[in-house]
């Protein structure tokens, strides 16, 4: 908005502005997650305990699916609350921000080759690298499961063969109303949660002084604050490619590409409440020390 505007103004227009962009990827992120927990309740996704193939199997479904960090929370807390692998969920989350071909093609098209090559790089290292390991040192830390039986002790003759077509409908579609209703009351207080601080968060942070000149403590601040700020998919290209044409230096440029949407407050609050806080702060910790490596990076190759 204009400077002759109030503060307050300005905030507000910025929260309505962040809602209004999230409402189709959300309501397209809340129905899916909904549909993943009550398919996975019915038909549970084979998955083995090999935590590479179960992260590149989380890959394979988020990259086509093409929705920001954000709205991808809805569909990882499916899987999550279906008692599905926690790196399938990561896989699928980080995956589907960055890896959607529009995506990619934009990154390559707006910005000199070596922002690309380092982007996707760090990319591949989080996805590849990172995910697994964390995911093997929270389930150490986690008390083993108890060994399933081979034998299914219910007689299905007197249970799920005697449901009339009509009935068993009705089964799945209550199962999917209640993993609906259940994500909603979850995800959406969260949604409108960071919808505020991200809005005050960009009236209050005077990232103009800090981009006057590269140094680690701006890199630092500017990183602790993107890593969690919340925004659709494929604006970080957008305002990566705004600050490169306006001179902005180099390294704030990779900074913001990598950091903002491939992590935000909406997935942290996300594993913090229904996975692990450790994990949730050592991705934190993790973005900000990835986004500060690719700044450095990108300096040594422009």
């Amino acid at each position: 908005m204009a400077e002759q505007h109030t503060f307050w103004s300005r905030v507000f227009a910025s929260f309505i502005n962040w809602l209004w962009s999230m409402k189709i990827g959300m309501t397209f992120g809340l129905a899916m997650g909904a549909l993943l927990h009550t398919l996975f309740e019915f038909y549970p996704l084979k998955l083995t305990g090999n935590i590479y193939l179960n992260t590149l199997k989380g890959i394979v479904i988020g990259a086509p699916a093409g929705v920001c960090v954000n709205c991808a929370v809805p569909v990882a807390c499916g899987i999550t609350r279906s008692k599905n692998k926690i790196e399938t969920a990561l896989g699928f989350m980080f995956s589907s921000p960055t890896l959607n071909f529009l995506v990619v093609s934009m990154v390559f098209s707006s910005l000199p080759l070596a922002f690309g090559l380092i982007h996707y790089s760090l990319i591949a290292v989080l996805l590849l690298g990172v995910v697994p390991l964390l995911v093997w040192l929270y389930r150490k830390q986690q008390p083993s499961p108890l060994e399933e039986t081979g034998a299914c002790a219910i007689d299905l003759k007197d249970t799920f063969c005697k449901e009339t077509i009509f009935e068993s409908l009705t089964g799945v579609l209550k199962a999917y109303g209640k993993n609906l209703m259940s994500l909603f009351k979850f995800a959406v207080p969260m949604m409108l949660v960071a919808a505020v601080i991200s809005s005050f968060a960009v009236e209050l942070i005077p990232f103009q002084t800090i981009f006057g000149h590269v140094s680690f403590v701006g890199l630092f601040i500017t990183a602790l604050v993107t890593v969690l700020l919340p925004v659709p998919i494929a604006l970080e290209v957008i305002v990566a490619h705004h600050l490169f044409v306006n001179q902005v230096p180099a390294p704030y440029v990779m900074l913001f590409l990598f950091t903002l949407g491939t992590y935000s407050m909406l997935p942290m609050m996300y594993l913090w409440k229904e996975v692990s806080k450790t994990l949730a702060l050592s991705l934190y910790i993790i973005f900000v020390v990835m986004g500060i490596i690719a700044a450095s990076l990108i300096q040594l190759l422009i």
